[in-house]
C-alpha cells in the first residue's frame, strides 16, 4: 500500500490580493487554509493518507500550530513547517518536514477540493509518474502580440488545451531531486517534473476547484459556498436546587451571592444548557454522556472548562457558532450588573482563532415569588443555538 503526505501549501504573502495573506482571510467563518487542511483531515481519517504538512509563513507557524492541534486533537500526524520566499522553496521544506514515500501538494488558495478527487489522483499514482489534475480549454483563446509597433489580437487553437490544479502527485524523493535546482520560477511542481523529463499521467479535475488569487476570486468563492450551506438548531435545558453551601457560578463567572447551586461539577446552569443546545444542533451526545456524573474526574468540575471542549468538538466537526440565545430564571441574587460580564466569558469560550462577532445573547427573568424560582429554590435555564456548516463540494 502507498503511503501518501498531504502537503498544504499556505506560505504566501497574497500580493495580487493585496492586504494580508489570503490564507488567513476568513472564508465561511474560518481562515482558507482550514478548508483545505479539513480535506485533507477526511482523507486521514479514512487512512487515504498518512500525514499532513502543513507550509506557513514564518511568523505565523506557532500560531498555526495551536490551531492545528486543537483541529486534530493534538494527532503526531499533523506537521506546520514554515514556508521560503518563492513557492517552490515552501514546497521543498515541506517536502524535507514529510515522511511518506509518496506526495500530494496542493494549494491552500483551492479551499473547495474534494476527497473524490483527491482518491482519483491517489488511485493514478505508480512509482515512476506524477500525476496533475486537469480539465480541459472551454473559453475562445486569444494572443496579444505587439507587431510593428501595432497592437495585434490572434486567436488560439483550444484543442488538446488544459488547465492545471492541484493537488499534484509525485515520490517524494524524485520531487525533492527535480526541486534542488537554482531555478525556484516554477509556477507548479508539474512544471519542474516535466523540465527534467518526468513523465506526467492525468486525470480529471473539478470545476469547482477553484483558485483564489483576485479578490473578486472570493466573492465567488463565497456565493459557491452559500449555495451549500447547512443550518441547524438546538435546544437546551438546565436546573439545580439553590443552596447556602456552595459558590454561585453562572456562564462560568463567580457571582457574589449567599446561594450557590448544587451539582455533580458547579452547578453552572447557564454553561450546561448552552452546552446542551449547541450539542443537540451538532446532532452529537448531551452532556450527561459526554461528562457523565458517574465518572469522579468530574466531580466539582469547572463547567466552563468542558464548554470550551464542546467548542472544539464543533469545531472539528466545521461547524460555526452562528448564535446563541439563553434565558436564565432566577430569583435571587441580583444579576442585571453580570449580563455583559457573562456574556463576554461565554463569547470567550465559544469563538476561534480570535473571532470577535458576538454570537451570545444572554436573558434573566425573575421568578416573579411564584414557585420553585420565585421561592429561591432553584434556577432554570433554556438555550436556543444556531449553527452553520458549508458542505463540501461533490464529497
Amino acid at each position: 500500500m502507498k503511503r501518501f503526505s498531504f502537503i498544504i501549501v499556505a506560505a504566501g504573502l497574497g500580493e495580487r490580493m493585496g492586504g494580508s495573506p489570503k490564507q488567513f482571510r476568513r472564508l465561511g467563518g474560518k481562515p482558507l487554509w482550514q478548508w483545505s487542511f479539513f480535506t485533507a483531515w477526511e482523507l486521514f481519517k479514512k487512512k487515504a493518507i498518512h500525514e499532513i504538512v502543513l507550509v506557513v509563513p514564518l511568523f505565523a507557524v506557532e500560531q498555526i500550530r495551536k490551531e492545528v492541534a486543537v483541529l486534530s486533537g493534538s494527532s503526531q500526524n499533523c506537521t506546520v513547517t514554515a514556508g521560503g520566499l518563492s513557492r517552490t522553496e515552501s514546497v521543498r521544506n515541506g517536502l524535507k518536514g514529510a515522511g511518506c514515500e509518496y506526495v500530494l501538494v496542493h494549494d491552500a488558495a483551492r479551499p473547495f477540493l474534494s476527497v473524490n478527487l483527491c482518491h482519483r489522483i491517489i488511485e493514478a499514482m505508480d512509482s515512476e509518474c506524477g500525476v496533475i489534475p486537469v480539465l480541459p480549454i472551454t473559453d475562445a483563446l486569444k494572443k496579444v502580440e505587439t507587431i510593428q509597433n501595432q497592437e495585434a489580437i490572434l486567436s488560439l487553437s483550444r484543442e488538446n488545451l488544459y488547465i492545471t490544479q492541484t493537488p499534484q502527485a509525485f515520490p517524494r524523493c524524485g520531487l525533492l531531486t527535480v526541486l534542488k535546482g537554482e531555478d525556484d520560477s516554477y509556477r507548479d511542481e508539474a512544471e519542474a517534473w516535466l523540465k527534467f523529463k518526468g513523465s506526467l499521467k492525468k486525470v480529471e479535475g473539478d470545476s469547482f476547484n477553484m483558485k483564489i488569487t483576485y479578490p473578486q476570486d472570493f466573492q465567488m468563492a463565497e456565493m459557491l459556498m452559500g449555495n451549500k450551506k447547512e443550518y441547524r438548531t438546538g435546544q437546551g435545558f438546565d436546573i439545580h436546587p439553590l443552596t447556602p453551601s456552595r459558590i454561585l457560578v453562572l456562564g462560568g463567572v463567580t457571582i457574589d451571592s449567599p446561594l450557590g447551586l448544587e451539582g455533580h461539577s458547579d452547578g453552572d446552569v447557564i454553561t450546561h444548557a448552552v452546552m446542551d443546545a449547541l450539542l443537540g444542533a451538532a446532532g452529537l451526545p448531551d452532556i450527561g454522556i459526554l461528562f457523565p456524573a458517574s465518572e469522579p474526574s468530574y466531580k466539582d468540575a469547572y463547567s466552563f472548562d468542558l464548554l470550551k471542549e464542546v467548542a472544539t468538538l464543533l469545531q472539528r466537526d466545521r461547524w460555526n457558532i452562528e448564535w446563541v440565545d439563553v434565558t436564565l430564571q432566577a430569583q435571587v441574587p441580583p444579576l442585571a450588573s453580570y449580563i455583559d460580564v457573562i456574556v463576554e466569558k461565554l463569547q470567550s469560550g465559544l469563538c476561534h482563532c480570535g473571532d470577535k462577532k458576538l454570537i451570545v445573547h444572554l436573558k434573566v427573568k425573575s421568578g416573579e415569588l411564584i414557585g420553585p424560582v420565585g421561592n429561591a429554590q432553584c434556577m432554570i435555564c433554556t438555550a436556543t443555538a444556531t449553527l452553520s456548516r458549508n458542505g463540501r463540494f461533490n464529497e
